[in-house]
């Protein structure tokens, strides 16, 4: 997974990138207020699922979605339009704010490059759960596009989890998709570990991971969170790319020991009669 820009502050590349493409056959083509958000998330969560995006990352965009539309009802004219496409193995995501008001509404409000963007708030979201995003100025309104990438058909769709004790530590190398029951086993192995070690030495080898969604990174964000509160364990993140480690520091509350791979994570460790 991908991202463009800073992480930061959302950016539209310099190409105007988010357009739709020429002749490019919409999936969704569906107008929203403050009373039909609701039935949005429905139509989305149907067309999203027949693209082919995984129940997890479907359910990433259609938060994603949400947020935006919810910011362009709060912070825009209180009105917009989703549009929905795919492309180069990629599902695109467009919302607009209409940017002005029907006659007897309220005045338009900020465009999307002002909508607030702090922790929690919608384009925040949309940043760091979606692969791309890209934000600019439109007449009237404003227009944000989320990316997100679809499987790839050679990837390692199937999880495993394996686990290898090693002299000094233990380490669980994850391959395949990290989602909601990849999630499961790698609480359950935590869990195991923890039961066996009070001061786990642990390290996630995550080198061969190919797929992911929110519930998957909140299984990392609670196996750090459960070795945190030991008295002296200890746990690395190895294989994961710069932007795939950015993402995963915006999105978790606690922080996170990176490593390039495995063997780097075990020269890092400190040696055992430390603890």
């Amino acid at each position: 997974m991908t991202g463009d820009g800073t992480l930061n502050t959302p950016q539209a590349p310099a190409d105007g990138g988010g357009e739709l493409p020429a002749g490019a056959p919409l999936i969704l083509d569906q107008h929203f207020d403050g009373d039909s958000l609701y039935a949005l998330r429905a139509t989305l969560e149907a067309h999203v699922a027949q693209a082919g995006l995984p129940e997890g990352r479907a359910s990433d965009l259609i938060i994603t979605v949400h947020e935006l539309a919810t910011n362009a009802v709060l912070h825009g004219a209180g009105a917009g339009r989703v549009r929905l496409w795919r492309q180069a193995g990629t599902l695109h995501c467009q919302v607009s704010d209409e940017g002005r008001a029907k006659a007897g509404e309220r005045s338009a409000g900020r465009p999307a490059d002002q909508w607030p963007y702090e922790h929690g708030h919608g384009l925040w979201i949309a940043r760091y759960l979606a692969d791309r995003l890209t934000v600019r100025s439109a007449s009237p309104g404003s227009v944000v596009t989320v990316a997100f990438e679809l499987p790839r058909d050679d990837r390692l769709p199937r999880f495993s989890l394996v686990r290898h004790a090693r002299p000094s530590h233990v380490e669980l190398a994850l391959s395949g998709d990290l989602d909601q029951q990849a999630a499961q086993e790698v609480g359950a192995a935590v869990q195991a570990l923890l039961s066996e070690h009070p001061a786990p030495r642990l390290v996630l080898d995550l080198t061969e991971v190919t797929f992911w969604d929110a519930i998957g990174i909140a299984a990392l964000v609670t196996a750090q969170q459960r070795v945190n509160e030991t008295s002296a364990g200890v746990m690395f993140v190895a294989g994961l790319s710069e932007e795939f480690r950015q993402r995963l520091t915006a999105l978790s509350p606690t922080g996170f020991t990176f490593c390039d791979g495995p063997e780097h994570a075990a020269k890092q460790l400190p040696p055992p009669d430390d603890r």
